[in-house]
């Protein structure tokens, strides 16, 4: 599985992309997965009491929040993009 970061989790993981080798079933064992990997810095961006927090996810290019969110299934070809919130003016 192709991972993708943007924005401040790019700072935070230190990478723009990396293969992962899928363990994972759902969106939600990914993020708690990643979680475990990264630590708090990046659960904040993406996890909260077991839910979906600020970041922006896709999953083959759609938002897994019009999916079935946390239980959204993956397979090992799929792309998962993390695009937390981003500022500016």
């Amino acid at each position: 599985m192709k991972i993708r970061y943007f924005a401040t989790l790019r700072d935070v993981t230190h990478k723009t992309e990396e293969d992962w080798a899928p363990r994972e079933a759902t969106v939600g064992d990914l993020l708690r997965d990643l979680g475990r990997h990264y630590g708090r810095e990046f659960e904040r961006w993406v996890l909260e009491n077991g839910k979906l927090r600020y970041a922006l996810v896709l999953v083959n290019g759609q938002d897994v929040r019009e999916q079935h969110g946390l239980d959204t299934p993956l397979a090992p070809d799929d792309t998962v993009v993390f695009i937390p919130p981003v500022g500016g003016g």
